[in-house]
């Protein structure tokens, strides 16, 4: 292909190309195009679709020298200044260049006409295009780009585009960390929410969510949900957890998930479906999706919302993985063909999760022990705590039932507009809000310290980090009613929450134990209040009697083991945590940590668990 700088830069080839013979109800434009005329002589528009009419106007404006749109064949054509129009592929032009917030990653934004006569875009990476061109092509002609001439002329054209329009490529929605202009907001279906306009360049979401456009209004939305919330703290705790999404980075809170748990017809999906319309259509993603997808779902939900419903009964080891993620805020570590690893994802987000019984005791079922930093971050919510179910109140409908199936048609009749609206008023008042957050949170956080019994100044620990997670909620709750995007009076959310709080303590305190520490002290207060119920090596067994004791060694009776130490989790689990801290003491056997009684101590050789006590009463 000839150089550019072979010509006059003042003049192109077509000025020196005879133009075609035109046919009657034809005539030629400067540039090369030939549009139909009507009978007034007025132009025809080069096609009746609006939008492709202005592809192509923009794209034979233009084009580089030497090359033409061929309008009959729907056809670019490349010549020289004595050659034919020779043609080489369908219609196209390079919108933009594009790059990453770092400024790596350059492609070009490539529009064209596919054969179908549909508008289609494809971003092919600047490296591929100076050195793949054949799977640039190959790219291309997948995507419906017809081509039929030499690839490297078609490539030479791509490369030589005059562009200057520029759109920054980001991975993740939420708050944008790349721009000068602050704050900025990219909602999960790539919609930019700011202040201000941003600099001379689009910003646009990589994998964004289909754009559902918004369905009723936001008020219509505040007279039927809104107001039915109200009286219901589960409804208004998972609406208010929607709005601590774009919350999360002011507060310092990476990952905040509440699960919702009971038996099925209890509420439990209707409150995600609720929580779900603040944000666009009521469809809720499950756990059942692959890790792949699940990560790419925790990035969608940057900075906000992510509902995941039915956690499995028996949950995989994939799963179990998937919940680790989730609850770290980091992807997995992937490595690319140069053998270095690629960018790991990160995200904040909150997480709104249902299942039939608490995750920790479902993970406990398949002897799996969640971590402590997992539980703070995913709090078990029990869903039985109201009379009907995780409704307390039904404004006059006859039933739970009738009272869910009506807020989910409310649901379904207004959606999408919660969330736009919330952020863009916050980014109106970012800086008082910025300020004014965190003494927020902490005020919040005491009075749930004081509803269950606990100083303000309580140690840290596992309940203060679950408790300021639930005022943050709470106070994002408030501030949506201060902007008025809620329609509940002051107090309400924090009031919802304090009970939560308050629901949330009393199932934390009365769980079983998860680590070996929890369970040696359930073990050591269980054997101080029955230290009586113990006989003596060789003595008459009492009817009422929990084991044998001497002078090294407790040995506890197997049904007291189950029935009393293991109660509300797997016996084995139990076996376990108390192996892990020491207590407990094999008995000899290959699969069993059980131990036979010799006959001075029982005639009978019980089966009992040996526990150390020494260590028990010492520590």
């Amino acid at each position: 292909m000839p150089e550019n700088n072979l010509i006059d830069a003042h003049h192109s080839a077509f000025a020196e190309t005879p133009p075609p013979p035109t046919e009657a109800g034809q005539a030629t434009q400067s540039d090369g195009v030939t549009e139909e005329t009507t009978k007034a002589g007025l132009p025809v528009p080069l096609h009746h679709d609006p939008e492709i009419a202005a592809f192509l106007a923009t794209m034979c404006q233009e084009l580089p020298p030497f090359w033409t749109h061929l309008p009959r064949e729907q056809m670019l054509g490349y010549g020289g200044i004595d050659d034919e129009w020779v043609p080489m592929c369908g219609p196209l032009r390079v919108e933009a260049l594009t790059r990453d917030g770092s400024g790596r990653n350059w492609s070009r934004r490539v529009c064209f006409l596919d054969r179908d006569g549909c508008l289609r875009r494809e971003t092919i990476s600047e490296a591929d295009i100076l050195g793949k061109p054949r799977i640039v092509c190959a790219q291309l002609i997948s995507s419906g780009l017809a081509i039929e001439g030499n690839r490297n002329d078609i490539i030479e054209l791509i490369r030589r585009w005059p562009v200057e329009a520029r759109i920054l490529s980001v991975s993740r929605p939420g708050w944008m960390a790349e721009t000068d202009v602050a704050p900025a907001y990219l909602l999960p279906d790539g919609k930019l929410l700011s202040a201000e306009p941003q600099r001379g360049e689009t910003v646009e979401l990589i994998h964004a969510r289909s754009a559902a456009p918004p369905s009723g209004s936001l008020e219509g939305w505040k007279d039927s949900v809104g107001r039915l919330a109200t009286g219901n703290p589960a409804l208004i705790c998972a609406i208010s957890a929607v709005l601590a999404g774009p919350l999360l980075k002011h507060a310092g809170i990476e990952t905040l998930g509440l699960n919702f748990h009971a038996p099925t017809s209890f509420g439990k999906t209707t409150v995600l479906i609720i929580a779900q319309s603040c944000i666009g259509p009521p469809e809720l993603d499950r756990w059942t999706a692959t890790n792949t997808a699940l990560e790419l779902i925790c990035q969608q939900a940057h900075d906000g919302t992510l509902m995941l419903d039915e956690f499995p009964a028996q949950p995989s080891p994939a799963i179990v993985e998937a919940l680790y993620m989730i609850g770290n805020g980091t992807g997995r570590a992937r490595g690319n063909r140069k053998l270095t690893l690629e960018e790991t994802a990160h995200w904040r987000t909150v997480l709104l999760s249902t299942s039939e019984k608490p995750i920790e005791r479902i993970l406990a079922d398949v002897r799996i022990r969640m971590p402590e930093g997992i539980g703070v971050r995913l709090i078990d919510i029990p869903a039985r705590s109201w009379e009907f179910g995780l409704f307390r109140t039904l404004h006059g409908h006859g039933s739970g039932h009738a009272f869910a199936e009506a807020l989910q048609s409310a649901a379904r009749e207004h959606y999408g507009h919660v969330l736009p609206v919330f952020v863009q008023r916050i980014i109106a008042q970012h800086s008082p809000l910025k300020d004014t957050l965190r003494p927020m949170v902490t005020r919040l956080r005491n009075l749930m310290l004081a509803a269950i019994g606990l100083p303000p100044n309580a140690k840290e620990g596992p309940v203060l980090r679950v408790l300021n997670r639930l005022a943050l909620i709470a106070a994002a709750g408030e501030i949506g009613s201060r902007l008025g995007v809620m329609p509940w009076r002051k107090g309400t959310a924090t009031s919802a929450l304090v009970e939560i709080a308050v629901i949330w303590h009393r199932a934390h305190a009365a769980r079983p134990p998860s680590t070996a520490e929890a369970m040696a002290a359930r073990l050591a207060g269980y054997l101080r209040q029955n230290r009586h119920r113990l006989c003596p090596p060789g003595g008459e067994p009492d009817p009422d009697a929990i084991g044998w004791c001497d002078g090294r060694w407790i040995y506890l009776g197997i049904e007291a083991f189950r029935t009393e130490i293991a109660a509300g989790m797997p016996a084995g689990l139990a076996v376990q945590l108390l192996g892990d801290a020491g207590l407990l003491v094999p008995g000899g056997e290959q699969r069993s940590y059980q131990y036979r009684l010799p006959r001075c101590v029982d005639p009978d050789r019980a089966r009992v668990y040996r526990l150390d006590r020494q260590r028990i009463e010492g520590g």
